[in-house]
């Protein structure tokens, strides 16, 4: 009589998880074209500044950029989980972040490989900056003395991933502790006030 309707129930795949975290270094890669864009405006309206100060600006801001992005979406699916489990919908895997993040860096590794062999140099060093475009600088700085410095920026996502994700599925939630934490004594003023 009625046909049971079936959803997506919140379950998130490996394969997703993955996704999701590239899916981050693609919007790091928009928001460092719209950096850019206002760093040249700023030029045309006449702040100019040395081009390292603008280099590092941006590279700080993406940094930034990815890091908060790249947190919230590893912390959202370790909550996720969190309910999955506690449900019996999923079982609980230790080492799904982990997996995630190093199937997410896959085109990454590939494009440091690229990088540090000599007949393609050149095409892997240009897409590689690119893609990892938080660590430019660091890349513009060492390219030539050190070769392995192209593997670093894969450690980030490996170190950052299941960090947000165990918090996430813990309930602990940075953003309260550095915003809605203040000191007793703080809020012993604030209530004083009122």
């Amino acid at each position: 009589m009625f046909k049971r309707r079936v959803e997506d129930s919140g379950k998130t795949t490996m394969f997703r998880f993955a996704c999701r975290i590239f899916y981050a270094h693609v919007v790091s890669i928009l928001i460092m074209l719209v950096i850019f864009f206002l760093v040249d405006n700023l030029k045309l309206i006449g702040l100019e500044q040395k081009d390292s100060v603008y280099n590092i600006a941006v590279t700080v801001a993406c940094l930034v950029f990815y890091l908060v992005y790249n947190y919230i979406q590893c912390w959202r699916i370790g909550q996720r989980d969190y309910n999955q489990v506690l449900y019996k919908h999923i079982t609980y895997n230790k080492w799904k972040p982990l997996l995630a993040a190093v199937y997410s860096q896959i085109p990454g590794l590939i494009l440091a490989v690229l990088a540090v062999i000599p007949s393609t140099r050149e095409l892997g060093r240009s897409v590689f900056s690119v893609f990892y475009f938080y660590a430019a600088w660091l890349l513009a700085r060492f390219k030539d003395t050190i070769p392995a410095i192209y593997f670093v920026p894969l450690l980030l996502p490996l170190i950052l991933t299941p960090a947000a994700y165990h918090m996430g599925y813990r309930g602990i939630y940075l953003a309260n502790k550095v915003v809605y934490n203040m000191p007793k004594e703080k809020r012993k003023d604030k209530q004083g006030r009122a």
